[in-house]
């Protein structure tokens, strides 16, 4: 096994563990993978993986690294997800697969302004282990959406520590260009800024709480993204409430249509509009923003059961409160319907036919209660 390293930087309070062994590793020309590797190199018959876990690592494992490291195993614990968060679910924390895989190797959405203040203050950059919150949008710090492709090449956002005039920096692993030295992000309005930094505060403070309060949340979330009538569908519900004609799901957000808790496997600008939506419809503070178009888009939702597929109010009749609104207007709604030449045509053909006819119909006179919403979407795209 590796002996002592002669070089190796300590850990920053608020930095994630793959972080910090990866700005060792630079220093030898590896990532943080290659360092761990090397570390075991010479255990003949172990078969444990370099990949790194965020979350909760083995603790042998920290106990090489901090000895190969020299600095304090205790103090490497403490960087650890489950350390920093122990009341918090995976899935509460982004990541590119299952809730129960291990975070290894992911990057994180970042802020270029936090890299910048590295720079000045004359130290390495680093990731800090709050942009894998799953609800973070934002960096209150510097008020800026969180970055999670590179402004230059596009490409999803995949950072590699380069040793650069003796610090170690964060570049792109695509174009290798210095992330701080990107160009700065276009003015954003500074009143949906305010409004995501409450919402994620708001968020964060339900998921530290009550168990009840965050399984509304998390039903609420899942709802939104949830496949739109079909199983198979590669919209998800949250389409509804986009409400805009011929518009078809980007497949950044295909990935995670049908997720259990779809939330951290978002990119930064899904994950906003998830977020508006969510709040706009279902009420982060159990508001039930708004009751009727809630419920129009949970009996659309479809998840996948033990016994076969199942609509979400039936799945969570707590989406399906309060009614009322939506049963009073329902005399309305079928006299408009039923005087819709498009039913009355329908009113001979075979019985499928008209309940596609229906159903096109209803969706039709319900979608009209979206148009106050949709500008909200604008704002973020």
């Amino acid at each position: 096994m590796m002996g002592r390293l002669p070089v190796a930087p300590r850990p920053y309070r608020d930095e994630l563990l793959s972080s910090w062994l990866g700005r060792v590793a630079c220093r030898y020309g590896l990532d943080a993978e290659g360092l761990v590797g090397a570390l075991f190199a010479d255990r003949e018959g172990d078969a444990r993986t370099t990949l790194i876990d965020d979350a909760a690592p083995p603790r042998e494992d920290i106990a090489i690294w901090a000895r190969a490291c020299g600095v304090d195993p205790a103090g490497l614990s403490r960087l650890t997800l489950a350390r920093r968060r122990p009341g918090r679910a995976k899935a509460w924390f982004s990541s590119e697969g299952p809730p129960w895989a291990l975070m290894a190797a992911r990057t994180p959405p970042v802020c270029r302004g936090c890299f910048g203040a590295d720079r000045d203050a004359g130290r390495d950059d680093y990731l800090r282990a709050d942009w894998l919150l799953a609800e973070r949008c934002v960096c209150p710090a510097h008020r800026q959406l969180l970055r999670d492709r590179c402004s230059r090449c596009h490409a999803r956002l995949r950072l590699a520590f380069r040793l650069r005039d003796g610090r170690a920096r964060l570049v792109c692993g695509r174009c290798g260009q210095e992330f701080s030295l990107q160009a700065a992000p276009r003015g954003e309005d500074g009143a949906l800024i305010d409004a995501l930094i409450s919402l994620q505060d708001r968020i964060g403070a339900i998921v530290r709480g009550p168990s009840q309060r965050r399984k509304r949340l998390e039903e609420a979330v899942s709802t939104l993204g949830a496949p739109l009538d079909d199983p198979r569908a590669a919209r998800p519900a949250l389409a509804l409430w986009i409400d805009e004609s011929g518009w078809r799901c980007p497949a950044e957000a295909q990935q995670a249509i049908g997720v259990s808790f779809p939330l951290g496997r978002l990119s930064i600008s899904w994950r906003v509009a998830t977020l508006i939506a969510l709040d706009a419809l279902f009420g982060v503070e159990d508001d039930g923003a708004d009751a009727a178009t809630r419920d129009w888009l949970a009996r659309r939702a479809v998840f996948a059961s033990r016994k076969g597929v199942t609509a979400a109010s039936r799945m969570f009749p707590s989406l399906g409160r309060p009614k009322t609104r939506i049963e009073r207007d329902y005399p309305a709604l079928a006299r408009q319907i039923l005087a819709h030449p498009d039913w009355t045509a329908a009113a001979a053909p075979p019985e499928n036919r008209r309940s596609r006819v229906l159903a096109r119909l209803m969706d039709a006179a319900l979608a009209s209660r979206l148009s106050n919403l949709s500008a909200q979407l604008e704002a973020v795209q």
